[in-house]
């Protein structure tokens, strides 16, 4: 039932129920019999974050000896979810993959689609509204057994989801539109669907929107404060913008040409607003730490276009380190944690700063 619940995309409704079902598994003191409940239980698990040992080699192969499709299935999608050094998860996917090859034309036309899904990307690891959707469509041919009214919430669900996520949409194609930024930066990517659909697949429940608007709204920033300076910014200018940043004062912008005045002005405006909604809603101030979030991130891209303007030599290594900073997963991650979390502290703040 709860991994029924988890890909119909209506466990939300349930969590403290699935939690406390999750714990009373984890604590049982036998596992389960067959291939089947014994995957199932160590994906369900994993996937909560709750910890539990694979079993061993042989006792996986003995069970696959039994021809469980729907076993096998679940063996597979919970080898994905080992842990480096875990060589038995690595030989259980190998292991199962093959067999699920092996039996691909041979079984029903139902659980063709479900193979042939899996195979090509873990549930996990996909979208969850839209694997979501796709198993509403399936649910009667994969379960067989159909709860009409386990059926009706979920498609009512994601109707009413869809309706939360148009609405957010509509609500950043208005920001977006009055920002004016792809105006004033023709040279700037202009993604503020790619982004929604990128905070979508990271934050789905219903009750996070303004963290969905939030991080979309990010994201359309960090791109276009990239390109000023990958695309279009002289040296002198990517100089002084960095420096406005670092100062971080609205009144000191003069020395700046118009295009880095608003886009410096969207990113300060932008971050007060989240630091507002945290002060009025959580009565915690976390200004100060969007700002050195966004300073070493301006520091970063301009060491990247120092070393481009003067042609100098860097290593893969450094190269990697760099472009991973890039992405500005800091960024991300402090305005996620700031416009979700229900409580707020400096620790977490300072540990995701590092």
């Amino acid at each position: 039932m709860i991994d029924t619940l988890r890909r119909l995309g209506v466990d939300y409704h349930f969590e403290p129920e699935i939690q406390n079902a999750l714990r009373f598994v984890a604590a049982a003191a036998a596992p389960p019999n067959g291939l089947h409940a014994c995957a199932l239980r160590f994906r369900l698990l994993r996937q909560s974050g709750i910890w539990i040992s694979p079993a061993s080699r042989h006792v996986y192969e003995e069970m696959i000896i039994s021809g469980d499709v729907r076993g096998l299935l679940n063996l597979y999608e919970a080898s994905y979810l080992g842990f480096p050094g875990e060589s038995v998860m690595d030989e259980a996917r190998s292991f199962a993959r093959s067999h699920l090859l092996k039996i691909y034309n041979t079984t029903d036309q139902a659980m063709a689609k479900q193979l042939a899904r899996a195979l090509e990307l873990p549930s996990h690891w996909r979208i969850r509204r839209s694997e979501a959707r796709w198993h509403i469509e399936q649910y009667k041919d994969i379960e067989g057994i159909v709860d009409p009214s386990l059926l009706e919430l979920a498609v009512l669900d994601f109707n009413m989801v869809q309706l939360v996520y148009q609405t957010d949409l509509k609500e950043l194609n208005r920001w977006w539109k009055e920002l004016g930024l792809p105006e004033k930066l023709e040279f700037a990517r202009d993604r503020l669907n790619e982004s929604f659909q990128w905070a979508v697949s990271l934050i789905q429940e219903p009750q996070f929107s303004y963290c969905r608007k939030i991080m979309s709204k990010l994201v359309c920033l960090v791109n276009v404060v990239d390109d000023v300076y990958d695309v279009y910014g002289s040296m002198d200018e990517l100089q002084r913008f960095t420096a406005a940043i670092l100062r971080w004062n609205a009144e000191e912008l003069d020395e700046l040409p118009e295009y880095m005045q608003i886009c410096f002005m969207a990113v300060y405006n932008t971050a007060n607003e989240l630091a507002y909604y945290t002060i009025k809603q959580k009565g915690f101030n976390c200004l100060p730490y969007i700002k050195q979030a966004w300073q070493e991130q301006c520091r970063l891209y301009l060491e990247e276009a120092t070393t481009f303007h003067n042609g100098l030599d860097q290593t893969f290594e450094k190269y990697l380190d760099h472009g991973w900073k890039s992405v500005a997963p800091s960024i991300v991650l402090i305005h996620t944690y700031a416009a979700s979390a229900e409580t707020l502290s400096n620790e977490a703040f300072i540990y995701v700063l590092g």
